[in-house]
């Protein structure tokens, strides 16, 4: 198995158990930001699921930042499973702008 393979793996698993044991009552409160957040990503294309699967990818991929993975790592990651670049940027910067604002990128990030 390649490594990025292990990544992609592990970060899908990690997602799993996050939403798995993550309770509904503990999601982004802001119903409104969420819908927003989520209607921005299909506007661009990026159809990655059910509305509370998109929010939960959101705050897992900050929570991945948070443990010390870079916006480098989120790209190769979700490139790896099926987004083209610019997508992986798109969410990332959409996802940090909305749920982990003290990650959101200065700059456009890229998976080079």
């Amino acid at each position: 198995m390649s490594d990025m393979t292990k990544k992609i793996s592990g970060w899908a698993l990690g997602a799993l158990v996050v939403a798995v044991m993550t309770p509904m009552t503990l999601a982004h409160a802001d119903t409104g930001d969420d819908l927003d957040f989520y209607q921005h990503l299909l506007a661009h294309g990026i159809n990655l699921g059910s509305e509370s699967h998109v929010i939960q990818m959101a705050q897992t991929l900050c929570q991945d930042l948070n443990s010390g993975y870079s916006q480098k790592d989120m790209v190769d990651l979700m490139t790896g499973a099926g987004l083209t670049q610019e997508q992986a940027a798109r969410f990332i910067g959409a996802a940090t702008g909305e749920y982990c604002p003290d990650k959101h990128p200065s700059t456009k990030p890229t998976g080079s």
